[in-house]
């Protein structure tokens, strides 16, 4: 079922938003600013129609399932298997029903047809949703009791201590990043619909699993908050050296893009070069929100007025001296 609709109103915001990306396009790319020039229309150039929603009985099916299994699990579930005796926050809801509709309209909204059917960078603009802001979401709106409960079966448990650990996670992660964006991988994921599927699902978990090791919502399964901080760092260069190989390559990767029509006239070089910066620059940006989430627990949880660091080894050696010195009667 598809229902298409045209409207002119968008055209002002949507360049202002473009607008953005055009002195990163000429920052990372210099010798692009002629042809930025000559493609000085892009923005407002929307001979083909994109604001078109298309309903996909999947996605449906999914969202409809994924509510109802959490609003089972913090109600009845919780109640009838002696979970918790605390419900999960009105905030917890809030999010978890939020992020399930977020991930509807990005995937059944006008930004699936930008993605799936015409610019690189609207995909791209699709991907970052999903990992660095659905994700997140998603991690904080479970509330910890049934993040415990569901890791409670013994090869469950077994799994999320293996894939909790930070250099795990980073490889994880990064692989299937990475993965997805060889050129024939990605091409192939356009043009098989059930391929594309499959590299939803991949980006969508991995990003859960990465933020799960960031956020760390259960004790059991939490690295120490020096190990976090490198990890999102490890994250934040790796997110950037491939935005950068996309962005500065001169040669267009994904070439499904070169047959398809051109929306607002940006051209599938070009188009590449945004989707790469969407990637280096707002997508690193996002994870800065993580490192600054990570480094501000780790100064409540030790501070000098504490006499404590916040690091395991140092402080136990303190305290170690200071019982000794105790002990130790003072010299007459």
């Amino acid at each position: 079922m598809v229902w298409q609709a045209r409207t002119r109103n968008v055209q002002p915001l949507l360049a202002a938003l473009c607008a953005l990306f055009v002195p990163s396009l000429a920052f990372g790319h210099p010798s692009g600013l002629p042809a930025l020039r000559e493609r000085a229309d892009f923005v407002l150039d929307n001979a083909h129609s994109w604001v078109i929603w298309e309903v996909h009985e999947s996605l449906v099916i999914g969202t409809i399932l994924a509510v109802a299994l959490y609003t089972w699990a913090i109600g009845p579930g919780r109640r009838k298997y002696g979970w918790s005796d605390t419900p999960a926050s009105p905030k917890q809801r809030g999010l978890f029903y939020g992020t399930m509709l977020m991930m509807y309209l990005t995937l059944d909204g006008p930004l699936h047809h930008l993605a799936d059917e015409l610019l690189f960078s609207a995909h791209m603009a699709q991907h970052m949703i999903l990992q660095l802001i659905w994700a997140p979401l998603v991690v904080i709106s479970v509330p910890v009791w049934l993040w415990e409960a569901m890791l409670r079966p013994r090869p469950i448990h077994a799994a999320a201590r293996f894939f909790s650990r930070p250099m795990t996670a980073f490889v994880t992660y990064n692989g299937i990043v990475f993965g997805w964006h060889v050129p024939q991988m990605y091409n192939l994921a356009l043009t098989q619909h059930n391929f594309h599927i499959v590299q939803h699902l991949m980006f969508m978990s991995s990003a859960v699993l990465m933020w799960w090791v960031m956020i760390a919502p259960v004790a059991e399964f939490r690295a120490t908050y020096q190990k976090r901080m490198v990890f999102i760092l490890a994250n934040m260069l790796a997110m950037k050296v491939l935005g950068l190989i996309i962005s500065l390559s001169d040669e267009v990767l994904y070439t499904f893009y070169l047959s398809q029509p051109r929306a607002w006239g940006l051209d599938a070089l070009g188009d590449q070069q945004l989707g790469g910066m969407l990637m280096w620059l707002p997508g690193g940006a996002l994870l800065w929100a993580g490192l600054g989430r990570v480094w501000w627990q780790w100064v409540r949880s030790g501070t000098p007025a504490k006499g404590t660091t916040g690091i395991a080894s140092i402080d136990n050696a303190r305290a170690a001296r200071l019982k000794l010195a105790e002990a130790t009667p003072p010299a007459p």
